[in-house]
């Protein structure tokens, strides 16, 4: 039984570990993975094993599980969705392994679902490989390794199953039994080995989680004009003869930047840092006049908003607050174990897909909205810091300003699907100052993207300053708009947002990184060309697709609905004046990793010392479990025999096979009877002699009864002097031997 229990519970960790040990598995476990998949679900299998009857009353194995997973979730689970997981896991853990070991047999059938439901679930992961072509045939072998792995455990755990599940007279069968199933495993090993083609797994399409956008009313053409002339056919340069010279392009910062600064005095040169000796940690803008690159981006259509978070709730006081349980933040980092597509196009005009290639230092996704199809992110440390990869295609909006100038306006519906949005709860004061700032901005405009111009349209007496700072509270976006009017990008962000919520626009604040190719400059576009020659994946893309992206790309824009067109990036900073000349991105020094690529690639390596550590961990932690086990049993069972009713006599007679087998002696047979066990043993006899009496006899002459109990006390501590054998080995034999955790 036991043999059985342990096999199931390495398969079930060499399962969940399969992301940890093989290289082109991408993601991670993160802190909660690994507390929930190797610490929550392994403890409530040990658990509901042996902390339940006939060792322990019901109630203590319920309510040591419960505490496990009252701790899992304070501890871990941040008390997010993540909480049902653990509830689920931790609790279907416990009561699956009851079901299979507490009920006599009759749970087998479960545990031959649960067998095979493993295995499906091994394939799944391994199809985690798949998420590049290159990667696949390089981790070819690797998959080979662990699929033979897999199913030698499974093939033991299944025969292990089989002997438990139907018992056998003779060995000479049970050997025929063992050997057919050995022979299954080699057979299956050699047929991996040689036959498995490299690209035998594909992705598939796993869920979609994003909420629905609103679809917008019909509305004939000849009402979109709304008393504009010429309707909704406006010439392509209607925008620049309605507000001539202001040169504006919404969604690209750089336009300005490079206006303001074409006399460059060389500054923007390209310096290189040892890859091992890589610097960067987080995200910033840099610093000593640099800019660190973080990643490179591939894509045939700019600019591209990689987003990182998303800020929609609103507080009075704190501003823009980010949401972990957001759909959108959460693909940021949610681990892919197939390729995630939305199923559901968005109903949006002129909205069309981009695909996007990510080469990355962050594990976290950088995604242009609106996602659409998102391929597991490939670990690869072979072009390290640059070890993350990833393809993704969006839904991205190619409608423009005479799109944006026909819109009516939300009809009824988008309010109150949009709602959340164009919440905006401010104190009375502040509410005050936003409403005076907005009210002069606008001055009396009623039409919906005339309302959003003149927002943009009253920064371009701000002056923009290159930084990204952490404080987004309403006090800072009322000391940016009414006094200072000079900010970095969260202020224009942060404070357009709150405006545009106000004037009845849905509204939220973006942050992530901006690759256009007005941002790359000279040193920009050498690095690329030096990364590109080391970094063999680079090569598949076009010179200029490839855009450069550092730390001075770190930005905040808003995202504005557009009715009709849904959720479309801009970049209030391209109205406001430019940074002065010393801080432009054009005059920061552009640093990269100098990458020194092996011959031998890093992902045909298989770690077998991680494997090993793990191994040995695991091992040592299970050794040390015995060892708690063994001295808790003791401790509990010495405390049991100090009374003088059944359990306590049962107790004392447990306690002293435990203690004889750490002494040497044979071990009893379930079936032997005190008096059989002890024929053997002179000195065992007459203690099963009187725990015979006491444990079976039910009359007693008076006083007789404490007499014996106090004789089998006596004669217990008699054998323990007289079984105990001396020298210094000999204790130490005792204090470690594990022979006695089966005893009953």
């Amino acid at each position: 039984m036991q043999f059985l229990f342990f096999t199931r519970l390495f398969l079930w960790l060499l399962t969940f570990a399969l992301p940890a040990i093989h290289p082109s598995i991408a993601v991670p476990y993160d802190r909660s993975g690994w507390w929930l998949w190797f610490f929550l679900v392994p403890g409530e299998m040990l658990i509901s094993f042996y902390l339940s009857p006939p060792r322990f009353r019901v109630r203590i194995g319920v309510g040591a599980g419960c505490v496990l997973l009252l701790l899992s979730i304070l501890i871990f689970s941040d008390f997010s969705s993540s909480i049902l997981l653990y509830t689920v896991a931790g609790t279907g853990a416990w009561m699956l392994t009851a079901l299979i070991f507490k009920t006599g047999g009759r749970g087998y059938p479960a545990v031959v679902v649960e067998q095979f439901f493993l295995g499906f679930l091994f394939y799944k992961l391994i199809t985690f490989s798949r998420a590049s072509e290159s990667i696949a045939r390089d981790a070819a072998a690797v998959n080979r390794v662990v699929f033979v792995l897999f199913i030698c455990v499974f093939l033991i755990h299944g025969a292990v199953l089989y002997f438990s599940a139907f018992e056998r007279g003779k060995s000479r069968g049970r050997i025929r039994e063992l050997g057919f199933f050995l022979g299954a495993a080699v057979s299956a090993a050699v047929l991996i080995v040689l036959l498995l083609p490299d690209n035998f797994v594909s992705h598939s399409v796993v869920f979609n989680f994003l909420k629905p956008e609103p679809r917008p009313s019909m509305v004939p053409l000849d009402e979109q004009g709304q008393g504009l002339e010429l309707g909704n056919l406006r010439s392509s340069n209607w925008w620049y003869d309605q507000w001539p010279g202001t040169g504006q392009s919404f969604g690209s910062q750089g336009d300005r930047e490079r206006e303001a600064d074409l006399s460059g005095d060389g500054q923007n040169m390209l310096e290189g840092i040892d890859a091992d000796k890589w610097p960067l940690e987080g995200r910033g803008q840099g610093g000593e006049n640099r800019q660190y690159a973080v990643m490179v981006v591939a894509s045939s259509r700019e600019p591209v908003y990689a987003s990182e978070a998303y800020f929609n709730r609103f507080d009075p006081e704190r501003g823009f607050l980010y949401e972990d349980d957001h759909p959108l933040n959460e693909l940021t980092h949610i681990r892919l174990l197939e390729t995630w597509e939305d199923r559901e196009r968005p109903p949006d005009s002129k909205r069309y897909p981009q695909t996007v290639f990510f080469l990355s230092m962050f594990p976290e996704r950088m995604l242009p909205y609106r996602p659409y199809r998102i391929e597991p992110t490939v670990l690869n440390k072979k072009f390290h810091p640059f070890n993350y990869s990833y393809n993704a295609v969006s839904m991205t909006s190619h409608s423009g300003v005479q799109d944006w100038l026909v819109i009516v306006g939300l009809d009824e519906k988008e309010k109150k699907v949009l709602e959340e949005y164009l919440e905006i709860p401010l104190s009375q004061s502040a509410s005050h100052s936003f409403e005076a700032y907005l009210q002069d901005a606008i001055q009396g405009k009623t039409g919906y993207f005339e309302k959003v111009y003149a927002i943009f349209e009253s920064f371009s007496r701000f002056h923009y300053e290159l930084g990204f700072e952490d404080n987004v509270s309403v006090a800072r976006m009322e000391e940016f708009l009414m006094r200072e009017r000079r900010g970095d990008c969260t202020d224009f962000s942060n404070s357009t947002a709150i405006l545009a919520r106000m004037a009845g626009i849905p509204s939220r604040v973006v942050t992530g990184y901006l690759a256009s190719k007005t941002l790359q400059q000279p040193g920009h576009r050498r690095g690329i060309r030096v990364l590109r020659e080391t970094i063999e994946p680079l090569k598949a893309f076009p010179l200029q697709d490839l855009y450069l992206v550092t730390t001075a790309h770190h930005h905040s824009w808003v995202q504005l609905y557009m009715p009709g067109y849904g959720w479309v990036d801009f970049d209030p900073t391209s109205f406001a004046i430019p940074p002065p000349g010393g801080g432009l991105i054009a005059k920061m020094r552009v640093v990269i990793p100098l990458i020194r690529v092996e011959e031998t690639p890093l992902v045909r390596r298989f770690p077998w010392l991680l494997l090993a550590r793990s191994f040995l961990m695991l091992c040592g932690v299970l050794v040390i479990g015995m060892y708690l086990y063994r001295y808790g049993k003791e401790l509990y069972l010495r405390r049991l025999a100090g009374g003088r009713g059944p359990e306590s006599l049962r107790a004392l007679f447990t306690l002293l096979l435990m203690k004889l087998r750490a002494n040497g002696y044979d071990p009893r047979i379930p079936s032997q009877t005190p008096m059989e066990y002890a024929r053997p043993y002179p000195e065992l006899q007459r203690f099963a002699s009187i725990y015979t009496v006491l444990r079976y006899r039910e009359n007693y002459e008076p006083g007789e009864k404490a007499q014996l109990w106090r004789d089998v006390r006596v004669h217990y501590d008699h054998i323990l002097h007289v079984s105990k054998r001396q020298g210094f080995l000999n204790a130490l034999r005792r204090g470690f031997s594990l022979r006695g955790l089966n005893c009953k």
